[in-house]
């Protein structure tokens, strides 16, 4: 191993330079960000780049180091990854999910796909901090891990076994360097592996393009590729559109990032190196990209970051792929400053929030390493899907992308909002600090909430890009923060999950969701059970909620706010009067204040992470959240309603709210706005 600590080394000594701050107010950062592994010492250029102030060059400096700090975690007798547990959070590591068949190759070809994209943007084989061959370890486990004869031999894929497409794709994006120097057994070897995988069980989402993308490939050299059958699974994918740009991901029934980094993608990869798809469904990719580029300025906020929520967040800045092969393919609807603003924004946001390590590892986590965000799925080394949205390095050095001056994003200027009825959820931007929020209408996603911490990823009434959301590890049970609830007890509380949408426009939602019946023996069908309808006025700086059930019998009532970062060294900050709790946890702050509902009481929680966990929010620290529920069983009809908020680096301004009524009809006027709402009674 003395030749792997002489790379470690020289990857400290590289790794070194001035990190320029990111422009306006940040949050404080939970992480110790070690500036040794993360500086750059590319110049900034606020005159091209007002915004990000990065350049090309931040892209292959940041590449360079990505690359540097993964080749030091191969083997040097195989090329395969060795990744050691992180410390800290050793409860992940006892309920994650471990396929070794798979998971090694896995990781390998995700860290791959930094190499495959910066030896062929800069026809370099050789980055700073790393002697020899960059390209060489990953050729030399592809081939060995394909070769019958070799010890290193992966063997047949086994069902659900996702790996190949990177191969795959390093074969089109530069066939003189990934396959044309193989000889003639090495590239059959490959060839009956693509083969395999096209005809490998997997499952029924997004997983169906691992299996397709080596079907050109296959058809070139007369190997049975199962295009029929595939073509098939590509008319299922593209059945799960559903308008407005957005792809549902099948048996999950999720809208979330796999959109950009599953769908957007890969429909975009086929349309590129496989004529016969682009000829089928090519129309269907450009209709269904141009919508989808629509959206996608308004999932950032001012300072760079997407919206988080949904699950898989660990990959971090794989949605720039979807930037990067619309604008190859030609189909980049956006100014190209505005593609490049959002892009270098993202990378931006994550690198300086402490996404690589100090093992030089991406690490699973959404700022720093935190494996309270990951999924029961994920190996240590899978946040290397985030390499795919390096893939805007491919984009030409004189292509409009990089040499337009950046274009503002909505964040940028008078903020604005956006109805994705395809997707049923829309988007609000803060013109006052240009914080970016979504509102989930709906969400069907199919999955148990006992795993992927399901209802806090996808089931709370918004999403923050300043905010984040508050987490406490896979399987350790529901959290209530920024959803409403009930309870027929007062003690056992259900959450809001599997919202339906009614109304989804800017201003004005209306959703439901159905109760689980009070006792497990009843078989009462999902179709036919009560419900929570909820109204939400979305105002430019907080929201209104209005909801109520209809079971025949009183049950009581619960609404969350949104969940702060709460640094480890500090206690949350409380306030509280009868209508109105007002909490503080450092540059973070949420109110939640009572408009009108029955006796009830507003209280607050601070999350503590459980034994072998560190974290308990997406940016680090000590999850907290403001609560109100009522103290006594609420009649069915009966409406409550509250005013919500939460900010960034600022107090939240009070915002009043009248109530009237007239009859069925309730009238509250919400920043200087009358709205109707038709309740029961």
């Amino acid at each position: 191993m003395g030749g792997e600590n002489i790379k470690l080394i020289s990857l400290l000594i590289v790794l070194t330079g001035f990190c320029h701050s990111m422009i306006g107010q940040r949050a404080e950062n939970e992480y110790a960000v070690d500036k040794s592994f993360t500086s750059i010492t590319a110049s900034y250029d606020f005159s091209k780049n007002p915004y990000t102030g990065y350049t090309r060059k931040h892209w292959l400096e940041i590449t360079e180091k990505i690359i540097a700090g993964e080749l030091i975690h191969l083997s040097s007798k195989t090329g395969m990854p060795q990744i050691r547990i992180p410390i800290g959070d050793s409860a992940y590591e006892k309920i994650r999910w471990k396929n070794e068949a798979e998971t090694g190759k896995r990781v390998l070809e995700r860290m791959m796909l930094a190499v495959i994209i910066y030896t062929k943007a800069t026809g370099k084989d050789e980055v700073p901090g790393f002697k020899g061959s960059i390209s060489a370890p990953f050729i030399k486990a592809m081939i060995n891990g394909t070769d019958p004869a070799s010890p290193q031999y992966w063997g047949d894929p086994i069902t659900y076994d996702q790996v190949g497409a990177v191969f795959a794709m390093a074969v089109y994006i530069e066939p003189k360097r990934y396959w044309e120097p193989l000889t003639p057994e090495q590239k059959t070897n490959l060839l009956k592996y693509f083969q395999k995988q096209s005809y490998t069980e997997t499952y029924n989402n997004n997983h169906y393009y691992f299996h397709m993308i080596a079907t050109e490939i296959l058809d070139r050299y007369g190997f049975e590729s199962n295009r029929e059958h595939l073509t098939q699974m590509f008319e299922r994918l593209m059945g799960w559109y559903r308008g407005d740009g957005w792809f549902l991901d099948g048996n999950n029934r999720t809208f979330d990032y796999y959109n950009l980094w599953g769908f957007q993608l890969f429909n975009q990869v086929l349309y590129k190196y496989d004529h016969l798809w682009r000829r089928e469904f090519g129309d269907r990719i450009k209709t269904t990209t141009a919508k989808f580029l629509e959206c996608l300025p308004y999932l950032h906020g001012k300072d760079g970051g997407p919206i988080p929520w949904g699950r898989s967040l660990a990959y971090r800045f794989a949605g720039n792929s979807a930037i990067a092969w619309a604008t190859i393919n030609g189909m980049n609807t956006l100014a190209p400053g505005l593609a490049r603003r959002i892009a270098s924004g993202s990378l931006k946001y994550f690198w300086e929030h402490g996404c690589m390590g100090s093992d030089s590892l991406l690490s699973i986590g959404y700022w720093g390493n935190n494996a309270s965000v990951a999924e029961i799925y994920l190996h240590y080394g899978d946040p290397y899907w985030a390499n795919q949205g390096l893939a805007c390095l491919l984009i030409p050095e004189n292509d409009a992308f990089w040499t337009d001056t950046e274009k503002p994003m909505p964040a940028d200027k008078a903020g604005g909002r956006i109805s994705v009825i395809g997707a049923q959820f829309s988007i609000r931007i803060n013109a006052a600090d240009g914080e970016s929020r979504l509102f989930p209408v709906g969400q069907q996603l199919a999955k148990d909430r006992t795993i992927w911490q399901s209802g806090s990823k996808y089931d709370q009434h918004a999403y923050s890009s300043y905010l984040g959301f508050c987490l406490n590890g896979d399987e350790n049970g529901q959290l209530g923060a920024g959803r409403s609830g009930y309870s027929y007890d007062g003690i056992n509380w259900f959450y809001r999950e599997r919202a339906k949408p009614i109304l989804v426009d800017t201003n004005y939602h209306i959703s439901s969701y159905t109760l689980t019946p009070k006792y497990a023996s009843d078989s009462i069908p999902y179709f036919n059970r009560d419900e929570i309808i909820t109204h939400t006025l979305v105002g430019n700086d907080g929201e209104v909620y209005v909801f109520w059930h209809n079971d025949p019998q009183p049950i009581y009532l619960y609404l969350g706010g949104y969940g702060l970062s709460v640094p480890r060294n500090k206690k949350l900050f409380e306030q509280v009067t009868n209508k109105k709790i007002f909490v503080n946890g450092g540059d973070y702050y949420s109110v939640i204040e009572v408009i009108q509902a029955p006796e009830g009481k507003l209280e607050a929680i601070t999350l503590l992470p459980g034994k072998g966990w560190s974290h308990t929010h997406l940016f680090g620290g000590k999850g907290a959240f403001p609560f109100w529920h009522s103290t006594k069983p609420v009649p069915p009809n009966v409406p409550v309603i509250f005013f919500v908020n939460g900010t960034r680096n600022r107090t939240p301004a009070d915002n009043p709210v009248q109530v009237t009524k007239q009859g069925s009809v309730l009238k509250l006027k919400f920043e200087g706005k009358w709205h109707e709402i038709k309740v029961p009674f």
